[in-house]
């Protein structure tokens, strides 16, 4: 199978050199740009863009699909090469799509546009009578354009909301989980109803791109008598990736069973939804985790806690707008950490404060991304923890803060701030 498709993407390689000589052999009246020496992009934006045109060579980038793909329109090309006739000269484009090379042009006098992804033994063509309606067809591929491309993205790129990085509703998705399941927040709380609301903020730079993500984590927890507690969180979310803008929400339902005084089993489902309509991307997710909890250390002066987690999370075929998009995206995703709680001998508004440190390490399994691995170190100053999981805590302050560093395969790195606040 694999000597097939090695096959059919040398075989369309060799297609893709002959159409393109044959554009430099037809009909040019100046010496044209062979196709080596059309160079990649040079740009560092989420699109970048190389066009060549009778022997000249521009460069552009772009921070949306829609605004690089209108570079490649009739008025753009006339205004930047003073020798291009629309439906008449050559052209040859090399785009980088959030970092997969793709390869189109027009040959002499055609109005049909050839596009091909050789990594992926992609080759299509599309006629719309006129160049820029061919524009447009590629346009709306490139928003419907099934699995394959949509995964590779998720491989290649630093910047997607669906999954592959720290701003991903994937990976953001996980990590909710997991913090339903080991959080203080949710810990020692009274019998009853309560309300938290936070405020997150975190900037990670990924690759070549920065992403800014500005996070409001609301949840409802409901405590039984026996201390076990039913968290309902719903987390809305606005990111900034490289100059684009991405936006998704999600609801979590968990159940945290405290089994023992030490140890609490915390089953959890889930749905997000993400979008962008400048990077070109929808997608809904649904996932189930289970997430163990266990007091390792117990004492007046110092708490140790180990959370394990594992999940499996996927993604839903969702058609809106123009976008219709199938990722067939599965992950199983594991989450181990460890947690040292200092309660402060000191009280604050005559309530008690612990300061945590943790470690953690998140692995993704199953479907490639372009970050598999990445680790949190961080340190927080909130609620004190009950003594023991089936135990109440009324003297907790319900006030919390917390700092975060990431690094990660993919040239991750990232800080993250949190505040939150528990009615």
């Amino acid at each position: 199978m694999m000597k097939k498709h090695t096959t059919l993407i040398a075989l369309i390689q060799l297609l893709m050199a002959i159409w393109l000589n044959s554009i430099v052999l037809t009909g040019q009246a100046a010496e044209p740009c062979p196709p080596c020496s059309c160079p990649t992009p040079t740009g560092n934006d989420i699109f970048n863009l190389s066009i060549c045109v009778d022997g000249a060579v521009s460069n552009v980038s772009a921070t949306s699909i829609s605004e690089i793909i209108t570079q490649i329109d009739a008025t753009q090309m006339s205004s930047r090469f003073s020798t291009y006739e629309d439906s008449v000269s050559a052209a040859i484009y090399h785009l980088d799509l959030r970092g997969l090379p793709i390869t189109l042009g027009y040959s002499y006098g055609s109005t049909t546009l050839m596009f091909a992804v050789p990594s992926l033994g992609i080759a299509k063509v599309f006629e719309g009578g006129s160049r820029n309606a061919s524009n447009d067809l590629f346009e709306e591929y490139i928003k419907n354009s099934g699995k394959d491309i949509s995964k590779e993205l998720l491989r290649v790129s630093p910047a997607d909301p669906v999954a592959g990085n720290p701003a991903s509703i994937e990976t953001q998705m996980a990590e909710g989980d997991f913090k339903a399941a080991t959080s203080p927040v949710y810990e020692g709380l009274p019998a009853g109803k309560s309300l938290s609301l936070d405020a997150r903020f975190g900037s990670y730079s990924v690759g070549n791109l920065t992403q800014n993500v500005f996070t409001i984590p609301m949840s409802y927890t409901y405590t039984f008598s026996n201390y076990d507690r039913l968290i309902v969180r719903t987390p809305i979310t606005y990111m900034e990736l490289g100059g684009a803008t991405a936006y998704r929400g999600n609801i979590g339902i968990a159940y945290r069973k405290a089994l023992f005084p030490r140890w609490s089993l915390t089953p959890a489902i889930g749905y997000g939804i993400t979008g962008s309509s400048d990077l070109g991307s929808l997608a809904q997710i649904i996932s189930g985790s289970l997430t163990s909890d266990l007091v390792l250390h117990q004492s007046d002066t110092l708490r140790i806690s180990m959370g394990n987690m594992v999940g499996y999370y996927a993604t839903l075929p969702i058609s809106f707008g123009d976008y219709s998009v199938s990722y067939n995206l599965k992950n199983t995703i594991i989450r181990n950490g460890l947690l040292f709680s200092v309660p402060i001998q000191r009280r604050f508004w005559n309530r008690k404060f612990t300061i945590d440190l943790f470690a953690t390490d998140t692995s993704f399994f199953g479907d490639a991304l372009y970050s598999r691995n990445y680790q949190e170190f961080g340190i927080t100053f909130g609620p004190a923890r009950a003594t023991e999981k089936q135990d109440v805590n009324q003297s907790s302050h319900p006030f919390g803060l917390g700092f975060k560093y990431m690094i990660g395969d993919g040239d991750i790195k990232g800080l993250e701030l949190n505040f939150g606040y528990r009615f």
